[in-house]
């Protein structure tokens, strides 16, 4: 994926989570994929997976086994790393 691309999409999903005045509302039962939480958070794919491995964000499985993650949670998370105490320690 080019860079442009990426980043027009981060900014797509950046609004969808923050742009409007009833979000919980909007997100409710919204899941995202592995790749868009990568995104949002500007890390890896392989750097979700282990967060959510070792319970740091949380994830549900589908039936085919892949991972996705609860929007209203990641846009909780990203507004917890957004605060100087806060965030998502990688590693």
């Amino acid at each position: 994926m080019s860079r442009d691309r990426a980043a027009t999409e981060r900014e797509a999903l950046v609004r969808e989570l923050f742009g409007t005045a009833d979000v919980p509302e909007a997100l409710e039962g919204r899941l995202l994929r592995t790749r868009e939480v990568a995104l949002l958070f500007q890390v890896s794919e392989r750097a979700v997976t282990d967060w959510a491995r070792k319970g740091r964000i949380p994830s549900v499985r589908t039936p085919g086994g892949h991972r996705r993650y609860p929007a209203e949670q990641v846009r909780a998370l990203l507004l917890e790393a957004q605060r100087p105490d806060g965030g998502v320690a990688a590693g």
